[in-house]
């Protein structure tokens, strides 16, 4: 019995080290993500992988206590990917992902925001990376210095401008991207990519098939899933993000056309690309419209848009589509370092071409710096809605990753600013009718210092009339998105905040304007306001005050009422602001008499 009781004592501790060690070897890990695909107003697409298979639970809800709704896989498998729809617009969701045993990951990072509506005013932030995907030094400052920028302030959106990748592979994939990114953006910021050319491996081949790890790791749109106009292909696509349209273009994939394949520059009258691209912005109607493509048309950095053909064709057969349809900005990759151009048009030729004449290819009222921070020169670059050329920002943005140049290269004449030894990121926040964007540098130790920025806003500078009745009041509401100061047309300063009440004199013309403290931007708002309403009392001359209810003649601030048979006498000039008839009466006039109506 001795030896049964201590066989017992000594074998069941092992058997239930060995059952749990089972247990827990059986439950998976998450080897790569969360993150966070395809982001639309009502649906979220959450990705993540295991290195076990399992079917995939997502639960998510408003708070970190609440998660109610529930998403789950059909089929066991290692690659995750549950789209949660039915959600509510501009909305916090925190969420967990796991098994339906398990919750392999949740905190009160783990949340994502919905897409706002077009008509949203709140400040919208968006990161771009550029050619990020190659596990250096400089990758690692850029990520630390638009973490330390950024602080606690959640980023809505993350833009992927290609060479997310090296070597294109997953492996790279996993340890230069994912890895990387997997504690600070990934898991709470929706993500939106496009390819380059080492995300095509520099393949012809690839080119051609599309058969690419990028492809199978990214959730893209194909149908217009979050806005904009279906494309049918997740190689080239667009979205909207409140008031802003973003086109999302392939400039390395190839298709067959007549015969031969060709990339979107090689033929922009017959690639299915770029038919689609004419039509997306044929149809798109929201504010602003952003364009990213990996290879830019004007650079002087690692790559020369004065000597490479593709960056050529694209300066001369893709510019002049973004342009015509009024594109406010074109945010490229590919050379490592930093640009930002002037809004220019019409610049298809070589760089000497805009050397020699910048106005020829830059409206006057755009040869500022843009950076609106009080400096000299620096006013924004005012634009307006529509699908008119009116001059385009071309950025070059491809040092979050890569970083260097060839020294024997100058700056481009284009360019209002260039940074070519200090890799970053590209930033933006977009506010209504204003856009700000911002190169945040990776100054370790230092991180997240701003070295450019510039400023466009849309249909900002408003001349106004407005007519009034007395006693009336106006509600008057600055066209820009900036500090305020608003006086009255005695020059006397009256308020600081953009929309004010103001109450004019009856009978009387004001003038309200709004500037800006660095004097950039100026509204003005001219009011006239009716004295009163007045009516006739009995027949009789025009001129007679007892003919009136105020027992006065009416002046230019009046609104007239004629209830009765009244004649203006010979020579007499009279005055009116409105003229309203009862029926059947009328105003004589005797020879020479005259009658002003209006203001």
């Amino acid at each position: 019995m001795r030896l049964k009781k201590y066989l017992f004592t000594a074998i069941v501790p092992l058997l239930l080290a060995a059952f749990v060690e089972t247990v827990l070897a059986q439950t998976p890990v998450i080897t790569r993500g969360p993150y966070l695909q395809m982001g639309s107003e009502t649906a979220m697409t959450i990705r993540w992988r295991t290195d076990l298979a399992s079917v995939g639970r997502v639960t998510y809800g408003l708070t970190t206590t609440s998660l109610t709704g529930v998403a789950s896989e059909t089929a066991s498998t290692t690659e995750h990917e549950l789209r949660l729809t039915n959600l509510l617009p501009d909305q916090r969701y925190y969420y967990s992902v796991g098994t339906p045993t398990a919750v392999l990951e949740q905190s009160a990072a783990n949340f994502f925001q919905t897409n706002p509506p077009a008509t949203t005013k709140r400040p919208l932030r968006i990161a771009s990376f550029g050619d990020c995907g190659v596990l250096n030094t400089n990758q690692v400052n850029v990520r630390n210095g638009f973490i330390n920028y950024r602080g606690t302030t959640p980023t809505d959106l993350w833009m992927l401008i290609g060479d997310n990748a090296y070597d294109g592979d997953d492996p790279q994939y996993q340890a230069s991207f994912f890895q990387p990114y997997r504690d600070n953006l990934l898991k709470n910021t929706t993500l939106f990519t496009i390819p380059g050319n080492h995300d095509y491996i520099n393949s012809a081949a690839n080119a051609a098939s599309h058969a690419i790890p990028y492809f199978s790791i990214f959730t893209l749109p194909t149908n217009a899933e979050a806005g904009g106009l279906a494309s049918g292909t997740r190689e080239w696509y667009s979205f909207d993000y409140g008031p802003i349209h973003f086109v999302m273009l392939d400039g390395y994939g190839t298709r067959t056309v007549g015969g031969v394949e060709k990339k979107v520059y090689d033929d922009t009258l017959s690639h299915p690309q770029a038919i689609w691209l004419k039509q997306d912005l044929t149809a798109n109607t929201k504010k602003w419209t952003i364009v990213y493509l990996h290879f830019p048309p004007y650079t002087q950095g690692s790559h020369n848009s004065e000597t490479e053909s593709d960056l050529i064709a694209i300066r001369q057969r893709v510019n002049p589509i973004l342009e015509r349809f009024g594109v406010d900005m074109v945010v490229t990759g590919h050379s490592h370092v930093y640009e930002r151009s002037y809004p220019i048009h019409d610049h298809r030729g070589p760089m000497a071409e805009f050397a020699a004449n910048p106005a020829n290819f830059r409206y006057p009222a755009d040869a500022s710096s843009g950076r609106y921070d009080g400096s000299a020169n620096s006013c924004p670059y005012l634009r307006k809605s529509g699908k008119q050329k009116q001059g385009t920002v071309y950025v070059v943005s491809g040092s979050a990753g890569q970083l260097g140049h060839n020294a024997a290269l100058g700056n481009h004449p284009v360019m209002a600013f260039t940074e070519k030894n200090v890799g970053g990121s590209f930033y933006m926040e977009v506010e209504d009718n204003r856009l700000d964007a911002k190169f945040i540098q990776a100054n370790a130790p230092t991180f997240g210092v701003v070295t450019d920025q510039f400023t466009l806003m849309k249909d900002a500078g408003r001349t106004q009339s407005l007519t009034i009745a007395a006693g009336q009041s106006a509600t008057l509401t600055a066209s820009f998105v900036a500090d305020y100061q608003w006086t009255d047309s005695a020059s006397n300063t009256f308020a600081n905040s953009r929309t004010v009440v103001v109450t004019p004199p009856a009978g009387t013309i004001q003038t309200y304007v709004v500037t800006d403290s660095k004097q950039c931007l100026r509204d003005t708002y001219t009011i006239r306001t009716y004295g009163g309403d007045l009516s006739t009392v009995r027949d009789g001359n025009w001129n007679d005050p007892t003919v009136w209810s105020a027992n006065r003649v009416p002046t230019r601030a009046d609104i007239v009422h004629i209830g009765h048979l009244i004649t203006i006498p010979t020579n007499t000039q009279a005055f009116a602001g409105r003229v309203k008839y009862l029926p059947g009466k009328r105003i004589f006039y005797g020879p020479g008499a005259r009658l002003s109506a209006g203001f």
